[in-house]
């Protein structure tokens, strides 16, 4: 196919469907984010109510950071056997029993909110590693970095989602309802089933009559489909080979393995997932200006899923590194901000009467600056970023590091803020997001615009599983 022609079948290539294909394949953040959400409110009435320990309601929140690193692992033993839509969709089933469980703990048993949360997190870790493997596998190259980024969008409606139920409810001694409204909403997974199978899944298969339907599905009807399924071709013969430690001396592989770790390092380590998980009581401790606490979290929210919006739509036009370079820089300030703010409000009560606008400002701008770059692209790294031979494994594993230290952090949240105080702790936080700034400057190569086989190329590995010569 010559580059003309290749260049008016980009033209022809529809793509409303993958829109939805990725927004539907997306579903699963839905459900992590009314899980990451639903703490907020239940470690209030849990510490007030049921007379949890600190350490009980540390791991009725960080258990689902747990169960994260669970299901990522789980991953690469079960992508092989199963589909990728059907993995997707058997979440749903399980997230509903697992509710319906923690719906049913009307005594508020701490025991059993830890099974159920552990649960939850063990669907959500399969989210997380699936959802951006499958949705790079789908999408066309000048729209995958935007439809990669609805991942994150998903999980900012799930945890908006859980506030709103949160603040109408208002549940003050017991947790059975607000969990009842957060389990339903997990049927939303159930159109993942609808969804063909990715082109590359098919070819996998030896299928290559579903490959050109799903390719047709999701480019239309006009789109000549042969040249895509050439390219895809090539990359199942890379994906079905075996790991050899040769790779590891690819400093291409090297460095595509660093930028996975580092930024998923960084999304958890700037706090913002710790804020989410106590942001109601963050807000109440702290101060909210002229808000209840419960409706600050609702500006919170909202703000989220606005920026992520605008992120997926600057994602393509700016390019990963610019987003994630000025979303880590942005991040620092505001954290610097607020803990100068705490600094002055330890050392005069009264500044706090007088700038109470302070606290929740600074807050929202954190979660602002974390949506425009570090949140939802930190998605599209993992989907596009690795060769094949190692995307499976190297994704599992960033995800279980990633909120293995997340896990940590939540365990220890109320420890570092009465050790180490407000003001060090969101400094200590400012100076994280700065370094990761820089490591987004020099280490993070941008991938926008460049099939998967091109991406693939470029590693230049050998047919056998060597490396070329540079």
């Amino acid at each position: 196919m010559t580059t003309a022609s290749i260049n008016d079948n980009v033209a022809e290539i529809r793509k409303l469907n993958q829109y939805v294909g990725a927004f539907v394949a997306s579903l699963g953040g839905f459900a992590l984010g009314i899980s990451l959400g639903w703490n907020s409110k239940a470690s209030i009435v849990l510490r007030n109510y049921v007379d949890a320990s600190a350490t009980e309601i540390g791991l009725i929140g960080g258990i689902l950071n747990g169960g994260i690193c669970i299901g990522a692992i789980l991953i690469p033993f079960i992508v092989g056997r199963i589909s990728r839509t059907n993995i997707l969709f058997w979440t749903m089933p399980v997230l509903i029993l697992t509710w319906t469980l923690m719906i049913s703990n009307r005594r508020q048993k701490v025991l059993l909110f830890l099974i159920g949360r552990l649960i939850c997190g063990i669907c959500g870790g399969v989210s997380c590693v699936l959802t951006p493997i499958y949705v790079a596998e789908i999408a066309s190259k000048e729209i995958r970095g935007r439809l990669l980024a609805f991942f994150q969008l998903l999980v900012n409606c799930g945890v908006m989602y859980a506030f709103y139920v949160a603040h109408a409810i208002d549940e003050q001694r017991s947790v059975w309802r607000y969990s009842a409204i957060c389990g339903l909403a997990c049927l939303s997974i159930a159109p993942t089933k609808l969804l063909p199978e990715s082109p590359l899944y098919y070819l996998s298969r030896n299928d290559e009559i579903g490959a050109e339907k799903s390719l047709r599905w999701y480019r239309g009807d006009t789109y000549d489909v042969q040249h895509e399924i050439n390219e895809t071709k090539r990359l199942v013969l890379t994906h079905s080979k075996k790991f050899n430690l040769r790779l590891l001396k690819n400093r291409r592989i090297l460095r595509s393995m660093a930028t996975c770790f580092g930024i998923i390092l960084g999304q958890h380590l700037c706090g913002v997932n710790m804020m989410i998980f106590y942001a109601l009581m963050l807000f109440e401790t702290t101060g909210s200006g002229e808000l209840t606490g419960s409706e600050q979290t609702l500006v919170v929210g909202a703000v989220q899923i606005l920026v992520c919006l605008l992120a997926a739509f600057l994602v393509d036009v700016l390019g990963r590194r610019i987003l994630l370079t000025v979303s880590s820089l942005f991040m620092g300030l505001f954290l610097i901000l607020l803990g100068w703010f705490f600094s002055l409000r330890d050392s005069d009560p009264e500044y706090d009467d007088i700038y109470f606008w302070m606290s929740p400002t600074w807050i929202t701008l954190i979660f602002a600056a974390f949506n425009l770059g570090l949140g939802p692209i930190s998605w599209s790294l993992l989907g596009d970023t690795l060769p094949e031979e190692l995307k499976t494994s190297v994704v599992s594993m960033a995800v279980a590091f990633g909120w293995l230290i997340s896990m940590m952090g939540t365990l220890t949240f109320d420890e570092m803020i009465i050790s180490l105080g407000s003001t060090k702790v969101m400094w200590l936080s400012a100076a994280i997001c700065w370094l990761i700034a820089l490591f987004c400057a020099i280490v993070v190569k941008d991938n926008t615009g460049k099939s998967l086989i091109e991406i693939q190329e470029e590693f230049r590995i050998e047919s056998n599983g060597g490396l070329e010569e540079t």
